[in-house]
């Protein structure tokens, strides 16, 4: 399982300058360390590449990439929009927006001390000595060596300072379509996710919960449990227990003999709990998340007003991979291997479980079968550290689908209501929204065991929450409207809540962007047309829109086909989406065509970044179409994909990714794609049918 230690830029005897995430072997193969998990979003090889740029190598001589748990990787790029976030993780799009730059720098450094090492053989300037293609040449006298040479010599020199970085016309890999470097061991079957992780006298297990959300475990009744072959022993935890096995198989079936009895949870609760909990939230004074102008005034003086509300409901990470992990606990020390986001909240747990120092903990971070948000929390990891710590071995486990869905840290359902106060000739003067749903941060502070308030600042404004609603992040790059102001109103609601791919931005996005269709409508204008006028005055959002506007030849849809817009600015990277629909008699929505055009700043490697795009567009219209949570009784109703249904390769649309080239500063992808097609979808349907859709996914029976 990866490199033992992570060994630094050379083997020779000697400390390295260099920091433990590069390594040059003497034939020239080069092992890199990176921070973020690979879960699919390509950002081992962008962050490859990064390096690989700067260091004059070819990819093929990257030998091997491991997500490495390191100090020196704290996630700086949250840090900047929550100060109080100091984690090494993986979320928020924010890859190689926080690492862009230092990676291209230590490809720089290596790259200088390897031409400084040659000079110093060689007796010449620096000036005179060429990187290229992993060697240092020297054209005068001809000489040249091989980075594996000088490998050992460089990495005992004194650091340069600043090394300098190429300039975008240098580019030699970066902005380039480079094949992923992940790709050839998942087809071959190398590559190891977290399920795949294999020790020697390894137990193996998986966990069963009580069914009803918020209930404990009062009681074990284990004894068909243990009496089905293999199963070695059940272990009571506080809301679920561990079933240990010979094999996965055996855990498995003895989890389902198993019966748990509980102290009671919420069996009264459902999905018209919720609805009633936000319904009564709407009316309470929220926490103020945006404002601008005079709203009050302009809304008094509006010749017309406008109200809308929008709902969303739960929604499952659903991962292709279910839960798992494998923990290696010795009185004096421990392992874990886990496909998880969130490095130090795995060396949380494990410190918490082991009560042993962090010097004496190891987190190896596999990949991910899929991520989404869930596996930034930790709750999966507790059950192998306990289970190996009690029975001395190494265990592993994994979830079956039906707990991992049921037992999901869900997307949190939101009611949005928004209130345009329009003029004579229908330009919105003032806008009123409020949110309200429950806060996924203090959820996360609640898992992580202690108060976390990274994205809620004194006045209890969660960022989370409200992204894409006019958050201080996005005003000056969003529609001018010259007076608004939002709420946010925290609800309480008793089941696991967490981040979900695009969080805020999903229910934000599909409010705004709806009922911005609804004013347009409401003042005769085009849709298009009406944003244009919004956004005038923002320069990039307008190429964005344009240039949609332009390859879906908007207006002129094909017969049978209706079109719908949207439109954000969110992780720093600009998008419009628009969509071609058909509606039948029934009700049965089929999307045909999506048209993305985005301006994500610089793009380090366009076959990811379009991949991106079109994964979270996917991922986006599932929920849209298809996905939701209920609750019946206190429990889940849903349970494996055959009633959590995945949108399937026959309702896949075609999808066309545009994007601008620009050389400012990269923006996010990951979750890019995903708010904006619920709403897009949303407006087209409003053309075919004349019903407007306030709720999300689409249900026949609200357009019919």
């Amino acid at each position: 399982m990866g490199l033992s230690g992570f060994p630094k830029l050379t083997e020779a005897n000697g400390k390295s300058s260099l920091p433990p995430y590069l390594r040059i072997d003497p034939d020239g193969g080069i092992h890199l360390g990176v921070p973020s998990s690979e879960m699919g979003q390509g950002t081992h090889t962008t962050l490859a590449m990064l390096v690989a740029e700067e260091l004059e190598v070819e990819m093929e001589q990257i030998k091997h990439i491991e997500t490495l748990h390191h100090p020196d990787f704290k996630n700086g790029y949250l840090k900047t929009l929550a100060p109080k976030f100091n984690f090494q993780t993986t979320g928020g799009s924010s890859s190689i927006q926080a690492w862009h730059q230092p990676f291209r720098k230590l490809g720089a450094t290596a790259r200088e001390l390897l031409r400084t090492a040659a000079a110093n053989k060689w007796n010449i300037p620096v000036y005179e000595c060429r990187a290229k293609n992993g060697r240092v040449e020297h054209h005068q006298s001809s000489q040249s060596l091989g980075y594996g040479e000088l490998a050992s010599s460089a990495s005992k020199l004194k650091l340069p300072i600043n090394p300098t970085l190429k300039s975008p016309e240098e580019f030699r890999l970066l902005g380039k379509s480079v094949l992923r470097w992940d790709t050839p061991g998942k087809v071959n079957g190398s590559a190891i996710f977290g399920t795949d992780v294999d020790l020697p006298g390894m137990l193996y297990g998986t966990v069963k919960h009580c069914p009803v959300c918020g209930d404990k475990i009062k009681k074990v009744d284990d004894v068909k449990a243990k009496a089905v072959p293999g199963v070695i022993s059940v272990i009571p935890l506080e809301d679920h227990a561990v079933v240990v096995a010979e094999s996965t198989w055996a855990a498995m079936n003895g989890a389902k003999a198993l019966i748990l009895k509980g102290t009671g949870g919420h069996p009264d609760f459902n999905d018209e709990s919720i609805s009633q909990i936000l319904r009564d939230d709407l009316s309470k004074p929220g926490v103020p998340a945006a404002h601008l102008g005079g709203p009050a005034d302009a809304m008094g003086n509006a010749s017309q007003m406008l109200e809308m509300e929008y709902e969303v409901p739960l929604q499952a990470h659903a991962a292709m991979e279910p839960l798992s992990a494998t923990a290696s606990v010795t009185p004096d020390s421990c392992e874990v291997w886990a496909p998880t986001q969130l490095q130090d909240g795995a060396m949380m747990v494990a410190m918490g479980v082991t009560e042993l120092p962090p010097e004496k903990i190891r987190i190896h971070t596999t990949y991910l079968g899929g991520g989404f948000g869930r596996k930034v929390d930790i709750d999966y990891l507790v059950a192998p550290l306990v289970a190996s710590k009690i029975l001395g071995k190494p265990v592993k486990i994994i979830w079956s689908r039906e707990e991992d869905t049921r037992h999901d840290f869900y997307r949190p359902p939101f009611l949005v209501r928004m209130r345009f106060g329009l003029n004579t000739t229908g330009k919105i003067e003032g806008l009123m929204a409020k949110i309200v749903g429950p806060s996924c941060t203090l959820h996360f502070a609640k898992a992580l065991g202690f108060f976390f308030p990274a994205w809620i600042d004194e006045n209890g404004y969660d960022f989370v929450a409200a992204v894409s609603m006019f958050d201080h992040f996005a005003l000056p790059n969003t529609y001018a409207i010259p007076n608004l102001h939002v709420d946010y109103v925290p609800s309480k609601i008793p089941i696991n809540f967490g981040f979900w791919r695009s969080t805020g931005a999903f229910h934000n996005s599909f409010a705004l962007e709806s009922a911005l269709d609804e004013v347009a409508y409401a003042g005769g204008r085009d849709s298009y047309e009406f944003r244009r006028e919004l956004l005038i005055d923002r320069p990039r959002a307008l190429l964005v829109l344009d240039r949609v506007a332009e390859l879906s030849n908007w207006g002129k849809a094909p017969a049978g086909l209706f079109q719908g817009i949207s439109f954000t600015h969110y992780l720093e990277t600009f998008q419009v989406q628009v969509v071609e629909v058909s509606v039948s008699m029934r009700g049965k929505i089929k999307v045909h065509k999506i048209t993305c055009v985005a301006d994500c700043g610089q793009v380090f490697n366009s076959h990811i970044a379009k991949q991106q795009l079109e994964g979270g567009i996917l991922y986006g219209l599932t929920a849209t179409l298809k996905g939701e949570i209920n609750i019946k009784d206190g429990k889940i109703v849903q349970s494996n994909f055959d009633d959590y249904q995945m949108l399937k390769l026959k309702d896949t649309p075609e999808i066309n990714v545009h994007l601008i080239e620009s050389h400012e500063p990269p923006g996010g992808l990951g979750e890019a794609g995903t708010p904006l097609i619920g709403p897009a979808v949303a407006n087209a349907v409003f053309a075919a049918t004349g019903k407007r859709v306030r709720r999300l996914p689409i249900r026949p029976k609200d357009i019919v």
